[in-house]
């Protein structure tokens, strides 16, 4: 199987020869203390077999005139008359002026460099997310009570919008697509799950099924505790669920036992209570739970929980996924 086959039959359930394997491999500083003592990202992908890549969609705000990359600068009573740059114009999908830590790609590039490679998702910003880029992350929860009518109707004008982009990058030979919503903290929701039915879920759904429908397969990124949604999360049509945060209460076994059969839960290695906390043997066995826990019965990818970072040291990363490919290769799937 080639990496693109890999990745669909996991996802559509089929049969796979190994489990699929990704890196979030993003962070150019991290990536700047790889490559003396290893080598380049893609030197990284081909020799541990990394089977996807993505390409990121720039932060809504580069579309709002006079907002630039500036998050925050916006208040609730601006988002009536503010327009996004269309849903096809080129910037979303060939944007290069990234930060100065950033080492990704622009989602034209993604697929221009690895898609005849790789499985290649497009990193979209959610409803929650790409509102507070907008108007600021705390002010975003704080006028879900405050002004909830005023949100709403700006969540389902950027719903439409997203809709529309998802159009354009069904065209562009992308497989899949990430809508980055972070929904959950600690032990607990950011805000009720009440609030989220009623507020955030209709929206995100409409952006879900928009999606499927244009053949595209959906990744929900949320960090936190979203125990209490995640029959919701199923029925709104993603095809799996990253990271599942282990650090905020999410149980793993819990997940693999529930939903094992509905979501392919796509992570399992937590950057800061994972691969920074443990070395060695310690490593090796957090590592190796993690697939005795997912793998069984296929539905599973291999991801880190976020962007690897700079004080993980590149050795560390070289050893778990070494490891990662002898398990992958054990937990293959008839």
């Amino acid at each position: 199987m080639n990496a693109k086959e890999r990745v669909i039959a996991t996802l559509e359930r089929e049969p796979v020869d190994r489990t699929p394997i990704d890196c979030w491999l993003y962070h150019k500083y991290f990536l700047d203390k790889l490559e003396p003592v290893y080598g380049n990202r893609e030197q990284f992908m081909d020799e541990f077999n990394i089977d996807i890549f993505t390409g990121f969609m720039t932060f809504p705000s580069v579309g709002v005139e006079g907002a630039g990359n500036y998050r925050g600068r916006l208040d609730i009573h601006d988002l009536a008359n503010i327009t996004l740059a269309g849903p096809a114009d080129p910037k979303w999908l060939n944007y290069a002026d990234w930060a100065d830590d950033f080492a990704g790609v622009n989602i034209l590039e993604a697929v221009e460099q690895q898609g005849d490679k790789r499985f290649i998702i497009a990193h979209l910003w959610g409803i929650v997310e790409g509102t507070s880029m907008l108007i600021g992350i705390e002010n975003c929860w704080l006028q879900m009570a405050e002004h909830p009518k005023l949100l709403t109707a700006w969540f389902d004008r950027y719903a439409d919008w997203l809709c529309g982009f998802v159009e354009a990058l069904s065209q562009t030979g992308v497989d899949g697509i990430t809508l980055s919503d972070d929904w959950g903290s600690n032990g607990t929701m950011l805000f009720s799950p009440r609030m989220w039915r009623k507020l955030i879920k209709p929206y995100a759904m409409r952006v879900v099924q928009h999606a499927r429908a244009q053949g595209l397969y959906v990744n929900l990124h949320s960090d936190g505790y979203i125990m209490q949604i995640m029959d919701d999360v199923v029925e709104m049509g993603y095809n799996s669920l990253h990271p599942v945060q282990e650090s905020a209460g999410m149980d793993p076994a819990a997940i693999k036992r529930e939903y094992g059969d509905k979501l392919v839960v796509y992570g399992s290695l937590d950057v800061i209570d994972g691969i920074l906390a443990y070395d060695g043997e310690e490593l090796d066995a957090y590592i190796s739970k993690r697939f005795e826990i997912y793998a069984p019965g296929g539905g599973f990818i291999f991801n880190s929980g976020h962007f690897i970072q700079p004080d993980i040291p590149p050795q560390r990363l070289l050893r778990a996924y070494a490891l990662v490919n002898r398990l992958a290769q054990k937990f293959k799937t008839d």
